[in-house]
């Protein structure tokens, strides 16, 4: 303070004029949404009003359909339509049955005012009668400053050929009726007009004579059979209520007061720890990353290892084994027992079943980029199902449209005969298997789906893992190699058990593929 004059510090002008404009912008914002939110109450009030009218002119509509019926049941008669319609007609209402001659209709019959026998019927009437079928059609509408006519129409095959039923009622449209009286209708002053453009001309119904309406409207077409009419309504006072609407003035005034009051060492501190909780969040994540990237590399380093010693220790004995039951086959021959053919066919398939295993955790170990090449999805699919036997009692459901992408057609071919021999094995009793194909976002999407009993929530998570099964003779690798494959084209597979029983996995291929990590070249299902 010098001379007697206080002058607030640079920093405390800044920090208040930053509040003030955090202030002015989240007035603007919240100001939006209450207008948005106005706006969708509006919409939403307006389709409520717009199909309870409908219902209402439905209902007319309904009174003509059993007119016609009658019409139709005793041939067009004008005497028995006069009878019948005797007995519906009420107050304004009119119905008329007209022939058509030439390009006009000439009236057969009429039941109440407006019409006589005879009377050749004008453009607007003929229009409507021309275009009926044996859905309701709306007529002539015709607002004269006091009073509104508006009509129905019905034609054949409702009614016989040449003929047509119209009709028509004569009303105050501002004069309360049921459908204005409805809730949809409290709390809007709405008109419904026999055109899409709001003329005066073509009022049907209003609620409110300040016609026509003036600020932010909405509008909602009101079914009427075949063809529509339309509502037009704004709102009697903001529909979202008095407080949000009030509540951006509320947020000015709050912050504006806020603004004056922040002080400089609050504001300073505020900034500074969040400052630091966002830097340490941001370090702990980094170092738990790092983490975890080292022990997973660590982890698949050991089992690539492990897993290429283990698979070249017993290929050569292997073979050895297999070579030699195949000499004990030859030597014996038609000596062979029953007996010691069962038991030399199981030695041939554990030793065969070894083997598979042993390359299968070779393949594992070795890299490979995949050779990507456009390829149809479907034809992939076809392939795979071909030269997978489909076991008895499961039903295959196929679902893929043509689909290109870009990938390695083996590496592909292998992604697919694993899932599909994982869901054949997962329905030992029978079930369905589903495959679809798709796009999204993309992406091109595979689903394999089965009907069998799932996998347990708790291993979820390590579905992927390598070396980790749930079956008593699995290796644990072929979800594994499914995964590092589909990373390799950059692409991400997810699994999922399905509420009604079964399991799905989804596989995501972009459809510009971004190669990934190099992958395995030959894995078992």
């Amino acid at each position: 303070m010098r001379g007697g004059r206080w002058r607030p510090s640079p920093l405390a002008t800044v920090i208040a004029l930053i509040v003030a404009a955090a202030t002015v912008l989240g007035f603007v914002l919240t100001n939006r949404s209450v207008q948005a939110q106005n706006e969708a109450l509006l919409r939403s009030d307006t389709t409520q009003a717009a199909g309870y009218v409908s219902s209402i002119v439905s209902g007319l509509g309904s009174t003509l359909q059993a007119l016609a019926s009658g019409i139709n049941a005793n041939g067009g008669s004008p005497v028995a339509f006069e009878v019948q319609a005797g007995q519906l007609s009420q107050g304004e209402f009119t119905f008329v049955l007209a022939r058509k001659t030439g390009a006009r209709y000439v009236v057969l019959a009429a039941v109440g005012p407006g019409f006589e026998s005879a009377q050749v019927l004008g453009p607007g009437v003929t229009s409507a009668l021309d275009q009926a079928t044996s859905t309701i059609r709306p007529g002539l509408v015709d607002f004269n400053g006091r009073s509104t006519t508006a009509g129905l129409a019905i034609g054949p095959p409702a009614v016989p050929s040449g003929l047509g039923l119209y009709e028509q009622l004569v009303i105050d449209p501002f004069v309360a009726t049921k459908a204005t009286e409805a809730a949809p209708f409290h709390s809007l002053m709405a008109a419904v007009y026999g055109s899409r453009t709001p003329r005066q001309d073509q009022l049907v119904l209003a609620n409110t004579r300040s016609l026509p309406l003036k600020g932010a409207t909405s509008e909602a077409p009101v079914a009427v059979g075949s063809a529509n009419w339309w509502l037009v309504a704004a709102a009697r006072s903001p529909l979202a209520g008095g407080f949000p609407n009030a509540a951006p003035y509320v947020i000015l005034a709050i912050g504006l007061s806020l603004a004056l009051a922040t002080g400089i060492t609050v504001e300073a501190l505020v900034r500074r720890q969040r400052y630091a909780t966002r830097l340490v969040a941001v370090r702990t994540a980094e170092l738990q990353a790092s983490q975890d990237a080292l022990v997973h590399g660590e982890r698949l380093s050991a089992l690539g290892e492990m897993a290429s010693t283990i698979g070249h220790e017993l290929r050569n004995p292997l073979g050895a084994v297999l070579n030699a039951l195949f000499m004990v086959r030859h030597e014996l021959q038609d000596a062979l027992t029953p007996e010691a053919e069962h038991f030399l066919v199981m030695a041939e398939e554990q030793s065969a079943r070894a083997v598979t295993i042993s390359e299968n955790v070779l393949g594992f170990v070795r890299q490979r980029e995949p050779a990507l090449a456009p390829l149809d999805l479907g034809e992939v699919v076809d392939d795979v199902l071909e030269a997978t036997p489909t076991p008895p009692g499961v039903n295959v459901t196929v679902n893929t449209a043509h689909l290109e992408v870009k990938a390695d057609r083996d590496q592909l071919t292998q992604v697919l005969a694993n899932l599909v021999t994982n869901a054949y094995q997962a329905m030992p009793q029978g079930g369905t298997l589903t495959i679809e194909a798709g796009t999204q976002d993309h992406h091109a999407e595979l689903t394999v789906a089965d009907s069998g009993g799932g996998v347990d929530p708790a291993v979820l998570d390590r579905i992927f893992d390598p070396f980790f099964t749930t079956k008593a003779t699995g290796t644990g690798l072929g979800l594994a190699i499914v995964s590092r494959i589909v990373e390799a084209h950059g692409g991400r597979v997810t699994f999922e058990n399905r509420r009604r029983g079964g399991a799905v996995i989804t596989v995501r291929l972009p459809l510009e593929p971004t190669m990934g990590p190099a992958v395995g070249s030959d894995q078992e299902a």
